[in-house]
């Protein structure tokens, strides 16, 4: 079965192009290729039970992506029932609304799944990332103004 973008996933799409320096625009159904002016290039892979084919579900879909071993994330994330919030895009990690403001969250608070946890810039959007499960933030993982690689680990919560 071919997953297909909404119609107003493509509008989005469109506007962004428009408004931006995009040169070329690729979709495919596992993933979606944008390339600058710059000569930069953006591939994302897509899951197509991912927030592009679901938009009116909460993203869950930034839980899915388990940091690899080598990070000393998972084994302690196994030991201590922690889950791990992933990026579910690449962007520019911003852990507040607006420079000087208090962050969405920090290391003690309790989220739900619902809560917003950080905003991910990319191409001149803001996307609010939310948690994806319940718990309490043990540890923030990333610094206010770094670049995020797609799946990187974010945010650990402890869920019990």
């Amino acid at each position: 079965m071919i997953a297909l973008l909404s119609l107003q996933q493509l509008r989005e799409i469109v506007k962004m192009v428009e408004e931006s320096g995009i040169q070329k625009f690729e979709y495919e159904t596992s993933r979606v290729i944008i390339a600058k002016n710059d000569g930069t290039e953006i591939s994302v892979p897509v899951s197509a039970s991912g927030p592009l084919y679901e938009p009116d579900k909460p993203r869950e879909s930034h839980m899915a992506f388990a940091p690899s071993p080598a990070d000393g994330v998972e084994t302690a994330a196994a030991e201590t029932a922690e889950k791990t919030i992933t990026a579910p895009m690449l962007g520019t990690f911003y852990a507040a609304p607006e420079p000087g403001k208090e962050p969405f969250v920090q290391a003690g608070k309790q989220v739900t799944a619902d809560t917003v946890v950080c905003v991910l810039e990319a191409m001149k959007l803001f996307n609010e990332i939310r948690a994806g499960v319940e718990g309490e933030i043990v540890k923030v993982l990333v610094e206010d103004g770094e670049f995020v690689e797609y799946g990187r680990p974010l945010f650990l919560v402890k869920t019990d």
